[in-house]
């Protein structure tokens, strides 16, 4: 039995980990360009971080409704609880981050009032504001994966949006030489991956009886 619980909650465990190195990295990276850039980046960071309460009020009754269906060994209520899930979080997150998306600046000037440090945030809230709703998908489906016992595809999700948001802010923001808008870009992607991996692991071939 603790081989059973353990195998989820290390893995998830490992994953939120994971996840909190990913902004550190990222931090790290930005740093270079200076005190504003690294303020710019954590109000976008704080954002990202709002969206986990609001995946986790429909994440934690996923985790106990799949793991019942999964239990019972019907894979097809166990989807389709997810499915339902996934979308009522992308209703929940999505307004959230299509305000964003239309709003940078605005946003910006919620959390800071220095001039440099609202410049540079609204064009990180540009890029990730867009990607916020597939974070939101991601981890309730992240829960429900869970519920199923299926963690392998969510812990690749984690990893890519690691090396996209660090590896591909290097390639974009220093090898391609497109600086703060291209780390910005990949940390977009690595959320936009995230999301999209964790979706792409409900189907009938991983979650199922084996």
């Amino acid at each position: 039995m603790f081989g059973r619980i353990l195998s989820v909650g290390l893995i998830a465990c490992a994953m939120a980990a994971l996840s909190n190195l990913a902004t550190i990295l990222v931090t790290a990276r930005i740093a270079v360009h200076g005190a504003a850039a690294v303020a710019a980046y954590g109000i976008s960071a704080r954002l990202e971080f709002l969206i986990v309460p609001l995946a986790f009020g429909v994440g934690s009754a996923l985790t106990a409704l799949v793991g019942r269906a999964a239990g019972a060994g019907d894979w097809q209520t166990a989807r389709r609880t997810a499915w339902a899930g996934g979308l009522l979080a992308l209703a929940l997150t999505g307004p959230f981050g299509l305000l964003v998306s239309l709003y940078p600046g605005a946003t910006a000037r919620l959390f800071a009032s220095d001039p440099e440090v609202v410049l540079i945030a609204t064009s990180a809230l540009g890029y990730v504001g867009p990607a916020m709703p597939a974070f939101g998908v991601g981890m309730a489906l992240y829960f429900a994966a869970m519920g199923a016992g299926r963690m392998r595809w969510p812990v690749a999700a984690a990893l890519s949006r690691l090396v996209l948001a660090v590896g591909g802010g290097w390639l974009l923001g220093d090898a391609l030489g497109w600086g703060l808008e291209g780390q910005f870009l990949a940390v977009a992607l690595g959320i936009t991956s995230y999301g999209a991996i964790n979706a792409a692991a409900v189907r009938r071939g991983v979650w199922g009886s084996r």
